[in-house]
């Protein structure tokens, strides 16, 4: 199933031209990592994917509807598909673990079990610690399982690993993998890690001066040529 899919999309803040043409698509049980250097826009994407931002020209398609031809309604109804773990993460200072968990699987109206949610997420020691007491890790594991409590057709991260140890690294990827895997949902996430595109990631976009200069799987890069997608990335984009 076709869950994006995106043709000459192009978005400009006055005068500056921030996306210039971006040619997209992603299907169920996709992980799509978005890679190039800061500025190139990938932030702007995500946002228009998110239904955050407006966009000039071009056609997004999510879930098979047009987002500029929705009204408020439909357009909150394709939100609901969505949910996304951003940078930074901040949540209410006071509120404990369990306290978040219970507060978003009501806002979500969720079936899932909270216990459950714990569980999944080895969350049991630190349920009545308070959100800001937290590593930045556990931060963005807290973050990660709130996001799974909508169930999202579309789940999108913006450099969910950025600062974390190789530990947690490990843990939040072992989770957004098991998500994949488990519901078909799709994953699409920006990150400036290259060794983390090349292991989790079928495919890859990009983005260069607003543009979305090569979009391929992670093996048809390799297959060009490319000792690693570290590799890749350097030899596209300039410094």
């Amino acid at each position: 199933m076709e869950i994006v899919h995106v043709k000459n999309l192009q978005k400009a803040y006055g005068a500056n031209q921030v996306l210039r043409g971006i040619n997209f698509k992603a299907e169920g049980g996709e992980i799509i990592g978005v890679i190039g250097k800061n500025g190139a826009g990938k932030s702007t994407f995500l946002e228009i994917l998110m239904t955050l931002k407006p966009y000039n020209d071009g056609n997004v398609l999510l879930f098979d509807k047009e987002l500029r031809s929705l009204s408020p309604n439909d357009l909150e109804s394709v939100r609901k598909d969505i949910s996304a773990v951003l940078q930074p993460t901040q949540f209410y200072k006071t509120l404990k673990v369990i306290e978040l968990l219970k507060l978003f699987k009501a806002y979500y109206k969720s079936s899932i079990d909270i216990e459950q949610i714990i569980n999944d997420f080895k969350l049991q020691p630190h349920r009545k610690k308070y959100f800001d007491k937290l590593s930045g890790g556990w931060k963005q594991i807290v973050s990660l399982a709130i996001a799974f409590l909508s169930e999202p057709k579309m789940l999108i991260l913006d450099e969910p690993t950025t600062g974390l140890d190789p530990h947690m690294r490990n843990m939040l990827w072992t989770y957004i993998t098991d998500y994949n895997k488990r519901t078909g949902g799709t994953v699409i996430l920006t990150t400036h890690n290259m060794d983390e595109v090349e292991l989790y990631c079928d495919k890859v976009m990009l983005l260069n001066e607003g543009v979305s200069e090569v979009f391929d799987t992670t093996n048809g890069i390799l297959a060009s040529g490319y000792q690693s997608i570290h590799e890749f990335y350097l030899t596209k984009v300039s410094v």
